[in-house]
């Protein structure tokens, strides 16, 4: 029996330790509890074992790096044997975002496309840039853990063809190692050209003929003005004749 835990003092849970018999093979198993805590049963007395921590992928033990000491050679008998106490160390744990990307003409397109990892909270700031790989599968290590925005982003300005990614968000704070995919893609010829049509006839028609009619009308009011003088003139030069035959009538 003993106890497992790390350099801080904190007792770790789930740690896998094997207590084998290398000359007949003999071999038992447990893992901790939550106070760190462990028990080996089964064990056969006159038999000696050798007793150490392993590393269990399907236990969720497989950060730890080593343990101190390595191990303790012990041979059972008729009472429990205490005290085995092991100190473990664990691996820096690294955040890995792997992926894959699809799309139609990709690989005509691969050495223009990159990848790109921004920030979920802050988008103007970019994590990290990465070009596609000839294999269209990417990997990115050491992310911070928070979480992320990834997409494509087309290297070559061009008016004449429009991009455009799917954005897969990841969270590295609650998975430090995520695979993402297929990250897909489309890229489309921008029709969005000027058309060259002819003016239309008819609002340049009105606007020459309004023009003209400005340019005409001091004429017309000239013209106008003369006449009236004329009339003017007539008209007193009949009054005036009319008076002098009403004068020789008297």
């Amino acid at each position: 029996m003993g106890t497992i835990s790390l350099l801080s003092g904190q007792p770790k849970e789930g740690v896998s330790i094997e207590a084998r018999s290398e000359s007949k093979g003999y071999y038992e198993e447990t893992r901790t509890d939550s106070l760190g805590s462990y028990r080996l049963r089964g064990l056969i007395p006159d038999m000696t074992y050798i007793i150490k921590v392993v590393a269990k992928e399907e236990w969720g033990t497989t950060r730890v790096e080593r343990a101190s000491p390595e191990h303790f050679s012990v041979k059972v008998g008729a009472e429990d044997i205490e005290g085995l106490d092991f100190v473990v160390f664990e691996k820096p744990e690294m955040t890995i975002l792997s992926g894959h990307v699809e799309g139609n003409g990709i690989s005509e397109l691969q050495s223009q496309l990159v990848i790109e990892v921004k920030s979920a909270s802050e988008p103007y700031k970019i994590s990290s840039v990465l070009p596609l790989p000839f294999s269209h599968f990417f990997q990115i290590h050491d992310l911070p853990k928070a979480k992320h925005l990834v997409q494509l982003r087309y290297s070559l300005p061009s008016s004449s063809k429009r991009f455009e990614s799917e954005i897969i968000e990841v969270d590295l704070e609650k998975q430090a190692q995520i695979h993402v995919g297929p990250l897909g893609f489309k890229i489309e010829e921008n029709l969005h050209k000027q058309d060259l049509t002819p003016a239309p006839v008819f609002p340049l028609i009105v606007g020459v003929s309004v023009i003209a009619l400005f340019i005409s009308m001091p004429s017309y009011l000239m013209v106008r003005s003369n006449n009236c003088e004329k009339r003017i003139t007539k008209a007193s030069f009949e009054e005036e004749n009319f008076l002098k035959i009403s004068c020789s009538q008297r």
